[in-house]
């Protein structure tokens, strides 16, 4: 080849790796010329009002304080302000709807992006309480002699459903979650079972609005033993997420029948979990099982799901302390580093944190990201410089 051939060359080389540089930005050649910066939005809060935070992929965010809950865009805009008193606040969060309360507490406010929806009072306090994306609530509460477990409706604070245990009858045996399926048809009870062998088990029943005692809309169950609950979620109107300690599994619902999709094995115990508003989901895998570690994934493993199955995976190749999702894409990070991953696994962006940070989720895209540090949340955006 001649001189000029291979100057040409070289020169056809450079011109595709600009093109490179400027067409993929953050993925490959072009990131060190694209990074995270502060747009100047933010939010405050006290250092011991134990704030919480979440945003539905849209442009906006609710944080939770002790003294109340607000709803921002991301631009800064206040769009909602509530007050209220909580010593120990809890949001339990679905699509655009927020449920907040507290531990041993006896009101719930349920709000979404327009405001607050509804406001449930309790007879007991709640041990637990659970909401799905169309604004149903779903408790655990605490009864002398017993538990009660109820569900609410969207529209009003109308008790729709309900189960009541005396510990006397089964003293071994306390419901640990509740789930009311979007378009409010189906729920499902998850208990722990302590009768000689540690068992979960998982109740479907008929959620309509006349039923009154569970029981008479019971239509399906089964029994893990040996396992320990995780959680559980409805990631459609008809499609049942399980994850225990030894298992992950899809189940669809086809009238009243529940038909197990698909389950995976789990070797690894469970260090951080996170869901998307899709059905999406995705876990960080901690220490093995097994002493022998047999089959087990690396600590730090990041694995993302769908409704069909395993997706993408990511290797942190740490342990992690952060995980969130949204559009489809997972943030982990470990301490105040963070890695940003599409749903195959393929890496997006990283950031390096100058605080400790509490929390870390999308807001409008994969590129603007809310970071909460001790007393202030800022709005953060992927540019280039």
């Amino acid at each position: 080849m001649t001189k000029k051939g291979i100057v040409v060359i070289g020169v056809l080389l450079i011109v595709l790796a600009a093109v490179a540089q400027y067409t993929f930005g953050l993925v490959g050649v072009g990131a060190q010329d694209l990074r995270m910066e502060q747009t100047g939005v933010y939010v405050t809060y006290a250092l011991d009002s134990s704030p919480s935070f979440y945003s539905s992929g849209s442009r906006s965010f609710f944080v939770t304080t002790r003294t109340g809950i607000r709803h921002v865009t991301s631009g800064g805009d206040v769009r909602m302000s509530e007050q209220f008193s909580l010593t120990r606040p809890h949001m339990a969060t679905r699509g655009d709807v927020v449920a907040v309360g507290e531990d041993d507490g006896r009101a719930i406010r349920i709000f979404n992006s327009n405001g607050p929806m509804n406001m449930v009072s309790l007879d007991n306090p709640a041990l637990g309480f659970f909401v799905n994306a169309g604004g149903d609530l779903s408790v655990i509460m605490a009864v002398d002699g017993g538990y009660h477990v109820h569900a609410y409706s969207r529209y009003t604070s109308e008790r729709f459903f309900r189960l009541n245990f005396q510990q006397r009858d089964n003293p071994m045996r306390f419901p640990v979650a509740i789930e009311v399926s979007e378009n409010g048809r189906y729920l499902a009870v998850a208990y722990l079972n302590i009768y000689r062998q540690l068992t979960t088990e998982v109740q479907f029943f008929i959620a309509e609005q006349d039923v009154r005692f569970g029981t008479e809309a019971l239509f399906a169950g089964d029994e893990f033993p040996g396992e320990v609950f995780i959680t559980m979620r409805f990631v459609s109107d008809n499609q049942f997420l399980l994850i225990t300690d030894m298992r992950v599994s899809m189940y669809t619902i086809s009238g009243n029948v529940v038909n197990e999709d698909w389950t995976e094995p789990l070797y690894n115990r469970i260090d951080q979990l996170a869901f998307c508003t899709s059905g999406r989901f995705s876990f960080v895998t901690g220490a093995p099982l097994r002493q022998d570690g047999r089959d087990a994934d690396p600590v730090g493993t990041v694995n993302i799901y769908d409704t069909s199955g395993l997706t993408g995976r990511f290797y942190l190749g740490r342990r992690a302390t952060h995980l969130s999702m949204g559009h489809n894409a997972v943030i982990v990070g470990a301490d105040r580093y963070f890695r940003a991953v599409n749903a195959r696994g393929a890496s997006l962006w990283q950031h390096t944190a100058g605080h400790d940070v509490r929390d870390i989720i999308f807001l409008d895209n994969t590129n603007t990201v809310l970071i909460a540090g001790t007393t202030r949340a800022d709005v953060w955006r992927m540019q280039r410089v």
